[in-house]
């Protein structure tokens, strides 16, 4: 079983991607279901990650960031993030990010 981020545990939490888009179909992109769901190691996909600024902290920083799928799993994922964020100590570049295909923003495509 995988263990979603959370506040109490990690300092952080991610955005579930589909209820924003839900919202706001129109300004709001996400991919498509087929495509957040068939996600390979390798794949950079974005996440809106809303992290406390310093541990314990009430004020939160949300800052959309590029995780690289490191492993697969039944309707989950793990991943390591690409960067540092700019607007908290809580969370790190190369850290390990579980998440799920609704937290999916954005998948990178290499031009060709």
């Amino acid at each position: 079983m995988m263990n979603l981020p959370t506040y109490e545990n990690d300092h952080y939490i991610l955005n579930n991607a589909e209820e924003r888009h839900e919202e706001s179909p129109e300004s709001f992109w996400i991919p498509s279901r087929e495509i957040r769901e068939s996600l390979v190691p390798g794949t950079l996909v974005k996440l809106i990650f809303s992290m406390e600024v310093e541990v314990g902290s009430d004020e939160v920083s949300v800052e959309r960031m590029w995780v690289e799928v490191t492993q697969t799993g039944s309707g989950h994922y793990v991943g390591r993030l690409e960067n540092d964020p700019y607007g908290s100590s809580c969370v790190q570049c190369d850290q390990t990010v579980n998440f799920m295909a609704c937290h999916v923003i954005d998948v990178y495509e290499e031009e060709v």
